[in-house]
């Protein structure tokens, strides 16, 4: 049984994100929930679920709400192809809000992330050397 999600989480202060019992968790959408495995292609979701995450997903609304982000939700019509392909894939849909901002949380989960250790790059063109976990790098 998927858990209920958090009344209105997407509208909460930042006083009442703090004070609400389960932490935030984001997750982006495109290279962690859809594989996203040629990049942006032609701007479609054409792609099958990253491996597991219809089961993280499960296992995590017990301690986290969760609010899926990606740039496609800008409009109403990227927001609601995302919604349609979560359903299609068999993703708690009614527990995932949608946004394309990333709210205040207490973890994201991105593909496109670095770690901050408290130590900058001596040479800020490596950065453009980055790529995600399935290879795609800057502009695909």
């Amino acid at each position: 049984m998927t858990p209920k999600p958090s009344p209105d989480i997407l509208n909460m202060t930042f006083e009442e994100r703090v004070a609400h019992p389960k932490p935030l968790l984001c997750l982006d959408f495109d290279g962690v929930i859809h594989r996203y495995s040629q990049g942006y292609k032609d701007g479609s979701i054409y792609d099958i679920p990253t491996p597991g995450a219809q089961e993280f997903i499960l296992r995590a609304l017990n301690t986290f709400d969760i609010v899926i982000y990606s740039a496609r939700a800008r409009t109403s019509e990227g927001k609601e192809e995302m919604r349609q392909w979560l359903h299609r894939h068999m993703f708690p849909t009614l527990s995932l809000p949608i946004t394309c901002e990333k709210p205040p949380a207490f973890l994201t989960i991105d593909d496109r992330v670095i770690t901050f250790t408290g130590k900058w790059p001596d040479d800020p063109t490596m950065l453009l050397n980055f790529t995600s976990w399935n290879g795609i790098g800057w502009k695909q």
